[in-house]
């Protein structure tokens, strides 16, 4: 009987370590470990100018800035400015004053199509930095050209404590499909998930955050964001006077006729409560209710 026992216990701790291995170190809703996002915005659609400021506002929102250890943007390589000229700007202004606002004091910012190398090394040495116990996860919110060469060039052995998640079948199609005047080819997210779904990389594809059947998305009227500008908690902390103003004005350098498109900040909802089929009051939430994870 004791041998019985023995033996079931240390069947129990097995699998207790197995599933601290696998499945808890990627968690949703956010629960523990590191956040790292590629965004493009320098080239073809003006929606990150908007998305980029918006994500950093509902991580700090949630008391998450230090939990945010890399920003890439401006990830589409092969370029900027052709068919949106001035974009690679809008995107600097977006990150940089969005950390400084927001409170993002120990994020590396990295402007990926001039620094290339650089954006891939820093992206590789966080996943090779994950464990267990300090789990990663990857917002895809531009081509997966810089997120593909990070993971190929880390230790396999690390993906099973990575998850990536993405929204967009542009995003996911783009490095091999190229629009008339440019000649690329690069990773996609097919490519991602035959080459490092093996080595147990978490791949998480959500509704499109543009909206769908059923639900609105991110991409809604501008009446939709109102409330940025004459919500009574405007001011709350860990947010400053002017700071909202600030974010208002970004979902308006990226208006699209009478609608703003920061879409893919809607991955941060998922991140943080497991919904994807996402409107802007789930943004108006988070953005009056702040807390500290």
């Amino acid at each position: 009987m004791l041998q019985k026992k023995s033996y079931l216990v240390f069947v129990f701790i097995f699998l207790f370590l197995f599933a601290l291995n696998t499945s808890f170190a990627q968690s949703i809703p956010f629960y523990t470990g590191r956040i790292a996002i590629s965004s493009d915005g320098n080239e073809h659609d003006e929606d990150d100018w908007a998305a980029t400021p918006l994500t950093l506002a509902l991580l700090a929102a949630n008391g998450l800035q230090d939990k945010l250890v890399v920003y890439t943007f401006s990830d589409h390589i092969w370029g900027s400015d052709k068919e949106k000229p001035g974009a690679a700007a809008q995107m600097r202004e977006s990150a940089f004053i969005g950390a400084k606002l927001f409170g993002f004091k120990k994020t590396k910012f990295i402007e990926a199509v001039t620094a290339q190398n650089f954006a891939i090394i820093e992206l590789t040495t966080q996943i090779n930095s994950s464990s267990a116990k300090d789990p990663l996860t990857i917002i895809a919110a531009g081509p997966m050209e810089i997120v593909g060469t990070a993971l190929n060039e880390a230790d396999s052995t690390k993906l099973k404590y990575v998850r990536l998640i993405s929204h967009s079948t542009w995003n996911d199609e783009h490095a091999d499909k190229p629009y008339d005047w440019e000649k690329h080819t690069g990773w996609t997210w097919e490519k991602i998930k035959e080459q490092f779904e093996k080595h147990g990389l978490q791949l998480d594809h959500i509704a499109d955050q543009n909206g769908g059947e059923g639900y609105d998305g991110l991409k809604a009227n501008v009446s939709k964001y109102d409330w940025l500008k004459n919500s009574p908690s405007k001011d709350k902390k860990p947010f400053k006077k002017g700071d909202w103003d600030w974010l208002y004005s970004r979902l308006e350098a990226a208006q699209k006729g009478g609608e703003f498109d920061p879409s893919d900040a809607g991955m941060i909802i998922y991140l943080l409560t497991g919904k994807d089929k996402t409107d802007p009051e789930d943004v108006r939430a988070m953005m009056e209710n702040p807390k500290k994870y």
